[in-house]
């Protein structure tokens, strides 16, 4: 696990030694970065995490409630700690409303640092598990939704080193380990291929038929795959929910999965993007649109599809469902029945 990571913030280079000493002495490892003003910590907040925000009130330039405010709202999570001698009731509540978790008196008793370090750290990896458990419960939700609308097996999130991190569904006759490697190292080749074609979001769609199982691979991202199993052949119309459905959730998991921190503008573009499918769902498509939209397809070879379906046995898994042939053997249906 990566040690918390702390920036002190302090125009005064001794207070900034004391702590850093009081940190390294502490019997605790921490990766510390030391500033002198509210503008070089907000650039170090771009460059990497941060867990714990230590800073002066009183700063050349911007102050550090302002610099909290401004931290705060780029990482809302971001734990911060003032040091301030006597601050004012208005400073004290927006402090509060802003989460500080306390403030610091100079000269700062190393005793007491270390206790509010330790606290602050642990509210970090409690509100860090909290979030975690969340994501990974949405995550599971999102895999179930999209089992259910293709008919499959089973739906897993694979890494990019092929480790499935979440998964709803069970195939108990399919050796996954065995499959999941070579399925991914296909994965990545694929999308260096898209890379190559000057593809700036490259869309990898896999299909991989065996004996026993279908299986669907469809990329998230850069990093991660959906990997969709169902059981046997399946009839096109169901490869066709797969290939729709499939796309259409691994765009809403790459930003929920997103490693990187994913901003407000991309959210919103999920968001609406599953507003809009569940809205034209909901619509009656008139006649007059349809023929509308026919006009100017290329027919060509459609006669000679549908003849061939027509040739086809119908086959069903559903327990209960008959065939065709059998609903004709027992009189349901007439044979010149269309």
């Amino acid at each position: 696990m990566t040690p918390p990571r702390i920036l002190l913030v302090d125009d005064q280079q001794q207070v900034s030694r004391v702590l850093r000493s009081s940190l390294e002495l502490s019997g605790r490892e921490f990766l510390i970065s030391e500033v002198s003003s509210a503008e070089e910590a907000l650039a170090e907040l771009d460059r990497a995490p941060i867990d714990l925000l230590v800073t002066d009130l009183r700063l050349p330039g911007m102050s550090g409630l302002q610099l909290v405010e401004r931290a705060k709202a780029l990482h809302p999570h971001l734990q911060t700690v003032l040091i301030t001698g006597n601050p004012t009731e208005e400073i004290r509540q927006r402090a509060e409303q802003l989460g500080v978790v306390a403030f610091l008196p100079k000269p700062i008793g190393t005793n007491y640092f270390l206790e509010i370090v330790q606290a602050a750290l642990e509210v970090a990896e409690e509100k860090e598990a909290t979030e975690a458990d969340r994501e990974r419960a949405i995550v599971r939700e999102r895999l179930a939704e999209l089992r259910r609308q293709v008919g499959a097996d089973a739906v897993y999130l694979i890494d990019e080193k092929a480790d499935i991190v979440g998964g709803v569904g069970d195939v108990v006759d399919l050796d996954l380990e065995a499959c999941v490697g070579p399925l991914m190292s296909a994965h990545r080749a694929a999308l260096a291929a898209g890379r190559a074609m000057g593809a700036r979001a490259p869309g990898n769609f896999q299909h991989i038929d065996g004996d026993n199982h279908e299986l669907f691979l469809i990329n998230v991202g850069d990093k991660k795959a959906l990997l969709i199993v169902l059981r046997g052949e399946q009839e096109a119309g169901q490869l066709g929910a797969v290939m729709h459905y499939g796309r259409r959730m691994a765009d809403v998991l790459q930003v929920l999965v997103e490693e990187e921190p994913v901003g407000p503008a991309a959210l919103a573009s999920a968001i609406e993007w599953e507003e809009f499918v569940a809205d034209e769902a909901k619509k009656d498509i008139q006649p007059d649109q349809l023929e509308a939209a026919a006009e100017g397809v290329d027919a060509s070879g459609a006669d000679d599809f549908w003849e061939e379906a027509a040739q086809t046995p119908m086959k069903t898994d559903r327990e209960g469902g008959l065939s065709y042939d059998e609903a004709l053997q027992k009189g349901l249906l007439e044979e010149d029945a269309e």
